[in-house]
């Protein structure tokens, strides 16, 4: 019975609200920051590069660019996701933002991909000035 109670003090203590960190991210900058990074992850799995090690350092650098782009730090970053993780309500309110900011690019690249392919120029010529293979 003594090692239930200490079970649910330790676990009443472990999530007790903790306060804000001083430079905590604010959850609209920190959705924009997460879509960014979530999109740098798309993009590294969709390089098929040839092993782990070049896999990390590409993210790696487009990471460092999505910090830099934002105006923040790695460390300012980490601080902010744990605290929105151990604070479920916003954690879950800022993903929908997330959400949202995804679906919106990719209405966004949906929109333009047929206005670029229309007015490709090699998919208009006849095929008396294609260019034959020898």
């Amino acid at each position: 019975m003594r090692l239930i109670i200490l079970l649910l003090a330790t676990l009443l203590i472990a999530c007790g609200s903790e306060d804000k960190p001083a430079n905590l991210i604010e959850q609209d900058k920190m959705s924009k920051i997460l879509a960014d990074v979530h999109e740098a992850e798309a993009r590294v799995n969709n390089m098929h590069l040839g092993g782990q090690d070049s896999s990390l350092l590409a993210y790696q650098r487009l990471r460092w660019k999505i910090m830099k782009q934002h105006q923040t730090d790695t460390a300012t970053f980490r601080v902010s996701l744990k605290y929105y993780v151990t604070h479920p309500p916003a954690f879950k309110s800022m993903y929908e933002d997330v959400k949202i900011i995804l679906e919106n690019r990719r209405k966004a690249v949906q929109t333009v991909k047929p206005k670029v392919a229309k007015s490709d120029t090699l998919k208009k010529a006849p095929a008396s000035q294609s260019i034959k293979q020898p």
